[in-house]
């Protein structure tokens, strides 16, 4: 999986690829990938790359192919109010994701290893935060 479906110019391009391919199914899953832009996630230096379907690390950062994440996403039938375990949560990006079904009265949690990645994890969620008309 990953690097065939979307070699995207834009978030949304990427999520209608995946979409086109059969990854993102459900109307709430594609909500939770348009309210979140994928390069938000990115290192500065890497952006170029945060539209296609592919794996991404730096150092202790890390993402999973898109195709993953909505595989993931469609698998658990995610639905308000229910909670979240996500191990190795990274960057946050698929917490986030998740976060936007389970609503306010879901439990979301991430544990992740390493303090910097941890640190990173709450500067993108805190610019999500600030920025995002989803939140």
């Amino acid at each position: 999986m990953g690097g065939a479906v979307s070699a995207g110019e834009d978030n949304d391009e990427l999520i209608d690829n995946l979409k086109e391919a059969q990854y993102i199914r459900t109307e709430l899953v594609e909500q939770a990938f348009r309210a979140i832009d994928r390069a938000d996630y990115y290192l500065e230096e890497f952006k170029e790359n945060a539209y296609k379907d592919l794996a991404w690390k730096h150092g202790n950062i890390h993402l999973s192919a898109p195709c993953i994440y909505s595989e993931v996403m469609e698998a658990l039938d995610l639905q308000p109010g229910l909670s979240f375990l996500n191990l190795g949560s990274g960057t946050g990006y698929l917490s986030s994701m998740v976060g936007l079904i389970l609503g306010p009265f879901g439990v979301n949690h991430g544990v992740e290893l390493h303090s910097d990645v941890i640190e990173y994890a709450k500067q993108k969620l805190d610019f999500f935060i600030r920025t995002s008309d989803s939140f």
